[in-house]
């Protein structure tokens, strides 16, 4: 027997101030999380069917939410022509661990910005928000591997953007 859909209203009423505030946490910016929450349930809202699980919704509009963020700073990066590394790393050679630096989300929200998308979303939810790895697995829909070469992949991409960039 078919589950009925879930109800977009209750939906928007329960997760609407959890999404902005995602949103506002990767974007530090009001307006823009405003704009990105009004976009995420319009994405939710088209594609609605996707899931019936209740359990599940958040982790879904969550996904949804970090993706839409992330691919925004990647659009603003590719708008102003680019990052300098040396805003956030100073001198490389004196930042032996990208590791210790993801810490700060400014740093980690401008990495996020140049990094490739899967990369990006996986380092952030690990490195910034503080998931661990199975979590990440669960909310991005791929495996704890999977999420561990993602991961890697952004700490690599990181460190010679880095090199590139103070050479």
């Amino acid at each position: 027997m078919p589950q009925p859909a879930l109800d977009f209203p209750e939906l928007y009423r329960r997760y609407g101030g959890a999404v902005y505030a995602r949103c506002y946490l990767i974007l530090n910016n009001r307006a823009a999380a405003e704009d990105a929450t009004q976009e995420t349930f319009l994405r939710v809202y088209r594609h609605l069917k996707r899931t019936t699980d209740a359990e599940n919704a958040l982790r879904w509009i969550y996904k949804v939410a970090t993706n839409y963020c992330l691919n925004e700073l990647r659009n603003q990066q590719t708008r102003s022509g680019g990052v300098q590394a040396m805003m956030f790393f100073g001198d490389a050679r004196q930042v032996p661990r990208v590791e210790e630096r993801l810490s700060d989300r400014d740093l980690g929200r401008r990495l996020a910005a140049v990094a490739p998308a899967a990369a990006g979303t996986a380092a952030w939810l690990y490195l910034v928000d503080g998931m661990d790895q199975a979590e990440v697995a669960r909310v991005l829909g791929i495996s704890r591997r999977t999420v561990i070469n993602y991961v890697s992949m952004f700490i690599e991409n990181a460190r010679k953007f880095a090199m590139r960039s103070t050479a």
